[in-house]
């Protein structure tokens, strides 16, 4: 019922929190390019917009947000074979890199707002829980980075030809590539960069979306809430993080007087909206790949 009367009370703010959700993806594909023209990789924009289409698609029948990066995976292994390292191993540093700048959004964002969680003591285990995701993604970070893993590959004895150096090669091959993407100052700045205003703007969708639902909370309260719960959804339980994004929301929000059914409606008006732009993915990606095939 909930859902149902944004519809009919605000439909405007529906369509207008559906539309501003595509600057979200848009900032996904931008990031992704940015890693791709760096390490001088064969994948030009519109194709980054075609994978990124049906990968979105593909993250709403796949667990998490997973799906559509082995989808990705496997496009971009089939169809550049010579650079199939490079190229999958981008797509991972473009969703590390999404995953630190969410994580230092959040933690940066509850360091703020100390009377926040003052006032919410319920929210400050979420709170303390992210501060160690963030030192420990910093710790991993500098050990990926700092320490030179391609030297130490190399003084392995491993017999050639066989199957552990081939392992032994790609492994190097995929620390090289990830390297580059994460010490580049003006690709990883630009990367992390678009990540924050990825994050950014799903707030704003959050925030406009409640506001169809005539709900009660603050737009600095969903600053807090939201990127926790896009975090938890991403993780690989449910398709497209069903029901794991409207518990987290519901659990959340109630710390700060929003009933369990309005964030409830809330949770599903975001998964609506992930699933409209999955549709709509999945039929470009269709559509340019008809374009492509008539051009042939």
């Amino acid at each position: 019922s909930e859902l149902g009367g944004a519809f009919s009370r605000h439909p405007l703010y529906v369509v207008i929190g559906v539309l501003f959700f595509s600057i979200s993806l848009f900032c996904g594909i931008t990031r992704w390019y940015i890693l791709l023209q760096k390490l001088n990789l064969p994948l030009r924009y519109r194709d980054c917009i075609r994978l990124y289409a049906i990968g979105h698609f593909c993250n709403m029948l796949g667990p998490g947000a997973l799906g559509g990066d082995v989808v990705k995976a496997s496009w971009v292994a089939k169809t550049n074979p010579t650079k199939r390292t490079e190229l999958i191993t981008s797509i991972a540093a473009e969703r590390f890199i999404g995953m630190v700048a969410m994580v230092f959004f959040v933690a940066a964002i509850c360091a703020c707002s100390p009377d926040f969680f003052a006032k919410h003591q319920e929210l400050v285990p979420f709170r303390n829980m992210f501060f160690l995701i963030f030192l420990g993604l910093l710790a991993f970070l500098v050990v990926l980075v700092v320490i030179d893993w391609g030297k130490y590959a190399h003084q392995l004895k491993v017999r050639e030809g066989g199957i552990r150096k081939k392992i032994l090669e790609i492994v190097v091959r995929s620390w090289e590539t990830l390297r580059v993407c994460l010490t580049h100052p003006w690709t990883t700045g630009g990367a992390f960069f678009i990540s924050l205003l990825n994050h950014c703007v799903d707030v704003i969708c959050y925030f406009i979306l409640s506001r169809s639902l005539e709900l009660s909370v603050r737009f600095r309260e969903l600053l807090v809430v939201s990127p926790i719960a896009n975090t938890v959804a991403a993780i690989p339980i449910t398709p497209g993080g069903a029901g794991v994004r409207e518990n987290i929301l519901q659990e959340m929000l109630s710390c700060v007087g929003v009933s369990s059914d309005e964030s409830a409606a809330l949770g599903l008006l975001m998964f609506s909206t992930l699933l409209i732009w999955a549709i709509v993915g999945a039929l470009v990606s269709f559509m340019m790949r008809t374009k492509n095939k008539n051009k042939r």
